[in-house]
């Protein structure tokens, strides 16, 4: 069976395939880059934050070489249509998706699989959304007050650019030597640690509002994260950790408006190298982080607008303000459970080995 590797301007790889939330895959893979294997698949764990695969192939002098194939996590792949026992031992498999940057290393980002029964599954942005899509059905009109912001809210294309670039926060010299410092292989992420805010706000996965009350629940299907906060603007703890801080939350006409302080000193706190803040490297934050979040739905109760502000005289220079903008779903959407295998979290920042970026 060959091997075929192929490094082209191709658009089908441009950076909006490759959404994830764990790393930036741009670090460890070529966007532009298109690679293909088939072979014998010999492992398979499904898991998160990444998924792994090793394929036996067939080279050109009929030596074996093996192939690892990294690939999304648990709600990603079950959105493709796929989960562990579609993963067959011993049957062949064809894989196509990015190279690794170093070159020579016989590893994939696995977006295209051709499985033995000969069906093909492919992650594209449109995957974020679950099967039946986003639902323009929901009775709207009439709702009012909190009863708008009750749904599951969802991506239809992936927000997070996936490059290295400049970041458009504030950053003081303490964050651009933050920034300067990041060590790709070595980040908060391979240790299970889930991401702060506004990274949160950015992760490809589903967001839950429930009203209940006088509290108000934000359910992020990524790392299974429910942040609680009490709507009659009392503080309140908005998880059991207290790494998210301490939340006081109110009603302005139609906006849910959330000020959260009191976080700890944290390695991503300000942003993700995921997310567009942070656009290839997490940027820390200090405890004079504050958070607020204005929430918003729009007049037909289809979108979800989260407004930010990040204020951390630590690492910025001013004030930051930002927004992101998800769509309701089917009322019968459910949330994918995410556990994060902490040996899967350290191979998967580790796998692609790159050294540094473009």
């Amino acid at each position: 069976m060959k091997i075929k590797i192929r490094i082209l301007a191709c658009l089908m790889f441009v950076a909006p395939i490759c959404a994830n939330a764990h790393h930036s895959f741009r670090v460890h893979y070529i966007p532009e880059g298109q690679a293909m294997v088939t072979g014998t698949l010999t492992s398979a764990r499904i898991r998160s934050p990444h998924s792994f695969l090793t394929v036996d192939v067939e080279g050109e002098n009929g030596e074996i070489v093996t192939w690892d194939i990294e690939t999304h996590a648990v709600p990603m792949i079950e959105r493709m249509g796929l989960n562990q026992e579609d993963f067959i031992i011993g049957e062949t498999i064809t894989v196509a998706g990015m190279p690794s940057r170093v070159e020579g290393k016989t590893l994939i980002l696995g977006l295209d699989f051709t499985m033995p029964n000969g069906n093909s599954y492919s992650w594209r942005p449109n995957t974020l959304v679950p099967e039946g899509g986003l639902s323009e059905a929901i009775a709207v009109a009439g709702t009012t007050g909190l009863d708008r912001f009750k749904g599951i809210w969802g991506y239809e294309t992936d927000p997070n650019p996936h490059i290295n670039a400049d970041s458009p926060l504030p950053l003081n010299q303490a964050g651009l030597d933050a920034r300067t410092a990041f060590n790709p292989l070595d980040t908060s992420a391979l240790r299970c640690i889930p991401p702060h805010l506004p990274s949160l706000l950015y992760v490809p996965y589903l967001y839950e509002i429930k009203v209940m009350g006088e509290e108000l629940n934000l359910q992020h299907e990524y790392f299974e994260i429910l942040r609680t906060v009490r709507l009659d603007g009392q503080p309140s703890e908005v998880e059991s950790t207290g790494v998210y801080g301490t939340a006081v939350a109110r009603v302005e006409d139609n906006t849910i408006v959330i000020e959260s302080t009191g976080f700890p000193d944290l390695a991503a706190g300000l942003a993700s190298d995921f997310d567009q803040n942070g656009v290839g490297t997490d940027i820390p934050s200090s405890h004079q982080k504050k958070f607020t979040e204005r929430y918003t739905v729009s007049d037909d109760g289809l979108h979800l607008t989260a407004e930010y502000t990040i204020e951390d005289p630590g690492f910025l220079t001013e004030p930051y303000s930002s927004s992101t903008v998800w769509r309701r779903l089917a009322d019968e959407t459910e949330l994918v459970p995410f556990v994060c295998d902490a040996a899967i979290a350290a191979q998967s920042t580790s796998q692609g080995g790159a050294q540094g970026g473009e």
